[in-house]
């Protein structure tokens, strides 16, 4: 059994073992695994072939309710914009189980996304005390920290050598990475020497990785966060922004190859290059679907439609099949039509209304605001990049997405409560 595989199930082994004392292990094994899942890795054949995010989903719920008084105690819970995941959800089963044009994918990608509703709860739940918070962001740095060295030992131009659950080509993986980005940055500025280091050592293998991926939509989405991030950072830190955007900077030109610049330069002149192209004609289909099927077509109805809507690629779908979206919000009104595009779009702005609210909350406390102010910009941030790299590829069915908006109100219900003890 190769090492690394040894090391999955060591870390496997003894993470369901705490997640029996304490759930909120259970909530950092899940993010590992994700990270981590064997049926996408080339030592999966190795281990045993088990269901791992469901086990892993079932223990920690047990241990929530056996260990839930271990908790900190808060006498409310804000569930924030899970009102608008249930309406959706509902809404998904009633398309797919009504007049979906491919009942059983609709139907399998309903139940998944019924998974991501159940961990946002039990992100909400579970997740109660600052240190749990860093617990979860160091998790998934370190997750994505491992897919830059993999990519830096077995990828290629376009080929990374690693995919993961709904990320499944280098495109999501990229946007998946490139979310991440804010953490290493606020990190890097509040973090202590060790982490530092990491950090150091994770972002060259981070930029190539993205250079590999070699995703316009990506670095559209690094750029996004780069200027969002210089607006919204205190004026003492912008210094630091610009310079950690040339260190950046730095690193692309020294990493990156002529078929990358190729590419990259595409995104200037959209429509003189093929797949760039495509993309509006896609993009101009989905919106005429969604004038003909208003309460949308369910999961997967535009790869029977695109052949009629989409003109334009027929001979290029012949040859290589059906074309998707490639736009997350066009996706929302596609598959799930006017009323699942406004209860997706609702659930978003709720969730940047719960984070900019906490901000102006937090100046009337100062000692709370040097604590926090980070974590909620780098979450703002990290929502803008997977957001804008989705512009340009579907990320509707992403499952960190609803992760940063779980966060989100992870951190409403800490500090709200921090607030009211602080207050006392």
């Amino acid at each position: 059994m190769p090492l690394t595989a040894i090391a999955f199930m060591l870390v496997f082994a003894v993470g369901m073992v705490a997640t029996l004392f304490n759930p909120v292990f259970g909530i950092l094994l899940y993010v590992f695994e994700w990270h981590n899942h064997p049926p996408y890795m080339w030592w999966g054949d190795s281990v045993p072939n088990l269901r791992y995010p469901f086990l892993i989903g079932i223990v920690t719920l047990i241990s929530f309710f056996l260990n839930r008084h271990k908790l900190r105690q808060m006498p409310h819970i804000y569930l924030g914009p899970f009102f608008w995941l249930a309406i959706l959800l509902a809404w998904m089963y009633i398309v797919s189980f009504g007049w979906a044009l491919r009942p059983d994918e609709s139907f399998r990608q309903t139940w998944e996304f019924t998974k991501f509703v159940m961990f946002y709860l039990m992100i909400i739940l579970i997740l109660r005390e600052r240190k749990h918070y860093d617990w979860f962001i160091l998790t998934l740095m370190l997750g994505v920290a491992n897919f830059g060295r993999i990519a830096y030992e077995r990828g290629s131009n376009r080929y990374l050598g690693v995919i993961a659950p709904n990320a499944t080509e280098e495109n999501a993986i990229s946007a998946h990475v490139v979310s991440t980005m804010p953490y290493f940055g606020t990190r890097f500025l509040r973090g202590n020497r060790w982490l530092k280091m990491f950090i150091i050592l994770s972002v060259p293998f981070l930029i190539n990785l993205m250079i590999l991926a070699n995703s316009r939509g990506a670095f559209v989405a690094l750029l996004m966060i780069g200027a969002v991030g210089f607006i919204l950072f205190p004026p003492k830190e912008k210094l630091k922004i610009v310079l950690a955007l040339v260190a950046a900077g730095v690193m692309v030109l020294w990493l990156a190859n002529e078929q990358f610049w190729e590419r990259q330069k595409t995104t200037l002149t959209p429509k003189e290059e093929g797949s760039a192209a495509s993309r509006f004609y896609l993009w101009r289909g989905a919106i005429n679907v969604i004038k003909d099927y208003p309460l949308g077509v369910g999961d997967e109805g535009f790869s029977l439609l695109v052949f009629d809507y989409v003109p334009e690629l027929v001979p290029k779908m012949q040859e290589k099949g059906a074309r998707t979206v490639h736009n997350t919000f066009l996706l929302a009104g596609v598959d799930w039509g006017i009323p699942g595009f406004i209860m997706f779009m609702g659930f978003l702005i709720h969730t940047f209304l719960v984070i900019h609210r906490l901000k102006v909350r937090l100046k009337r406390f100062p000692a709370l605001r040097k604590i926090y102010y980070y974590d909620l910009i780098s979450l703002q941030l990290a929502i803008i990049g997977l957001l804008t790299a989705g512009f340009f590829t579907n990320r509707l069915y992403a499952e960190v997405l609803y992760w940063y908006a779980a966060l989100a109100v992870v951190l409403a219900n800490i500090i709200n409560r921090d607030m009211e003890e602080q207050a006392a």
